[in-house]
């Protein structure tokens, strides 16, 4: 069974006559939008009617031609964010008039900037503020929104200054006390943050000072190879118990393994850390070798052409290996050779340094 298929209505007959200046009931938005009265943007093509308009507005004495410019400005401003840069052209037109009344100049400048103001152009607010101010320096609109620009660009003392003027001129202001108010607390904020840092500073300053002079009083040597290693080196000076702390490397050469001391006081002896790191064997020590009491402590003579292989005794404090002739700390991290007495390895590592 077949099915019929309707055909949608159609006009018949001859269609309507349409004039010149008819329009497309169906896209009237896009239509008008080509009538000068009622266009949103101005046109890519010539556009003769809009032409003859827009010469309209040049007609009348500059003052005339400057008001109407104005009163465009404030049409786009009201209109809102979306108008703001046309409303900036109005001004600016405006501004650029040969007009006489400075009033109106002094009012199309404090708009400009207000329109720069919500666009964040602030240093257009300041210089648009500057010139108006120059015409009226009574003018607490212009006050007000330098103080509002300087206190975005956190120029506080001036932001404070523009207040006190405007407050001078306007005392009970509530929208100029709350700018005000605003950057006084951020001054105080700043301010506050400014000296702790600067507390800061002095206090790293004059500790660096203080482990220099206490490195050279105990003549210890350091020869840098690797500047960020040199820079890593956490070496901290105390100044009330005028003490050295080192970052510090034990190796153990047989097992190619290492114990990294963060924090060795020039007081505390080798000793003291071997106790702590061998109160456990270490994982890698099968042969159970390596004991505080059982292994000797070393380091590397580089002053020569070869390194030479120098002992030293356990019970010494760090400080006194670290004065003497011999060592010279590489990057800042002092490093020593840990081997136990009785291994067959400890022979054969020791006349490697004789040949």
């Amino acid at each position: 069974m077949s099915e019929t298929v309707e055909q949608p209505n159609q006009e018949v007959g001859p269609k309507p006559y349409k004039g010149q200046f008819a329009m497309d009931p169906d896209n009237l938005d896009a239509e008008l939008s080509k009538i000068p009265l009622f266009m949103t943007q101005l046109p890519e093509e010539e556009n003769d009617t809009l032409s003859a308009l827009q010469s309209l507005v040049f007609d009348g004495t500059p003052e005339e031609i400057a008001q109407n410019f104005k009163e465009q400005g404030n049409d786009c401003f009201r209109a809102g964010k979306i108008k703001y840069k046309d409303a900036i052209t109005f001004y600016t037109k405006a501004i650029e008039t040969e007009c006489k009344d400075q009033k109106i100049i002094e009012a199309c400048l404090a708009n400009r900037a207000q329109c720069n103001l919500e666009l964040q152009n602030y240093g257009r607010v300041l210089s648009d503020c500057s010139k108006c101010l120059a015409i009226n320096p009574k003018n607490v609109k212009a006050l007000y929104r330098s103080a509002k620009a300087l206190l975005a660009l956190d120029k506080l003392v001036e932001a404070i200054d523009c207040c006190d003027h405007a407050l001078a001129i306007e005392p009970d202001n509530k929208a100029v006390k709350e700018v005000k108010q605003k950057a006084v607390d951020r001054k105080a904020m700043m301010d506050k943050k400014l000296k702790e840092k600067e507390e800061k500073e002095k206090r790293e300053r004059e500790k660096k000072e203080g482990l220099e002079r206490a490195m050279k009083e105990r003549k210890i040597k350091i020869k840098v190879e690797d500047k960020d290693v040199r820079e890593r080196a956490n070496i901290e000076y105390d100044p009330e118990t005028d003490t050295i702390s080192w970052p510090v490397f034990f190796l153990y050469p047989e097992y190619k393994e290492s114990d990294y001391i963060q924090s060795f006081n020039e007081t505390n002896t080798f000793q003291d850390h071997l106790e702590v790191i061998f109160e456990h064997p270490a994982p890698w020590d099968a042969k159970h070798e390596y004991t505080a009491d059982s292994v000797e402590v070393y380091f590397e003579d580089t002053r020569g052409l070869n390194p030479k292989l120098i002992k030293i005794g356990k019970k010494l404090p760090l400080g006194k290996i670290l004065s003497l002739d011999q060592y010279i700390i590489k990057n800042g991290v002092p490093s020593f050779i840990i081997i136990p007495k009785n291994s067959t390895f400890k022979q054969g590592f020791i006349d490697k340094y004789k040949k």
